[in-house]
């Protein structure tokens, strides 16, 4: 009875033992299916869009300097800045108003005693230098209009008219500087027209002739030089001056004390010469207007 009891307890126990670990396979299947269904989640990094590049340019094709013809580079004159003279502080009226400018240089017009001023000389040199270039476009330009070459004849042209403009700057310049320096110590009613070309004096004078009749003066006074310095010796501003005086019915006599002094006398009335002049020319334009009536009737 004893060993039968001892083998069925061995027998319930082997029993609950397999039915034990049974439960235990199973249980554990369950657990490693479960654990195969679930993954963790993988951290995935942040996907960047990539940045757009420019297009790399295409290289460039090797240069060939010899697909184009060598065209000379043209020249071009140095344009020129005008200089301003600052003016003297104490001036007479006469000499605010601005000479007008003349088309080109007179040389033989030139009376060389005030010009001889370093600066004012190498104005004038310039002047006559654009002088010298104007005429050589003009002519080369009539040359090219000649042969039928209108383009380079238009270019020589404007070149022309370049220079010309130039020319007329720096002279103006010149002009005024020197009338400033000789008039700033002249007293009313007294100009001085040395070393100006006649044209320039000629507009300096009219000028000067308007601020004598506003200011009421009997008389004005012209320094006009003898023309010692002249290229050939002879004056040119006195007979021009007294010649303009003629024009604009004005007495004008050279002072017997200096010859190189112009004394215009600024009355309303032409002077006794003048009158005479004018009495005679009337009294021969009534006799042909009663000759023409005779005959007429």
């Amino acid at each position: 009875m004893s060993v039968l009891s001892v083998l069925i307890g061995l027998l319930v126990t082997a029993v609950v033992l397999a039915i034990a670990w049974k439960f235990y396979c199973v249980r554990s299947s369950k657990k490693s299916s479960r654990a195969e269904q679930y993954t963790l989640p993988v951290h995935q990094p942040q996907q960047y869009q990539p940045v757009s590049q420019p297009l790399p340019c295409p290289p460039l094709p090797p240069r060939s300097y010899r697909s184009s013809p060598y065209t000379p580079p043209v020249h071009q004159p140095e344009q020129h800045q005008p200089v301003y003279l600052p003016l003297p502080p104490r001036l007479p009226p006469s000499q605010s108003y601005p000479p007008s400018p003349h088309e080109q240089p007179k040389h033989e017009d030139d009376d060389q005693t005030d010009r001889s001023d370093e600066y004012y000389n190498s104005l004038c040199a310039r002047a006559n230098n654009e002088g010298d270039e104007m005429v050589r476009c003009f002519s080369e330009s009539r040359e090219a209009y000649s042969r039928g070459d209108r383009a380079a004849a238009k270019i020589l042209s404007n070149q022309g008219k370049f220079h010309k403009q130039s020319m007329q700057q720096l002279n103006k310049e010149a002009s005024n500087g020197i009338y400033l320096k000789n008039n700033r110590d002249r007293k009313l009613g007294e100009i001085d027209l040395h070393g100006l070309y006649v044209k320039e004096a000629v507009a300096y004078t009219d000028a000067a002739l308007e601020e004598a009749k506003l200011r009421g003066d009997s008389e004005i006074r012209f320094i006009v030089g003898r023309g010692l310095h002249s290229e050939d010796g002879e004056a040119k501003l006195g007979p021009a001056i007294k010649g303009l005086m003629r024009k604009y019915q004005l007495g004008a006599e050279f002072d017997p004390s200096n010859c190189g002094v112009l004394v215009v006398e600024l009355n309303e009335r032409p002077p006794i010469r003048h009158r005479q002049h004018l009495d005679n020319s009337n009294r021969r334009s009534r006799r042909h207007k009663r000759r023409a009536s005779n005959i007429g009737a």
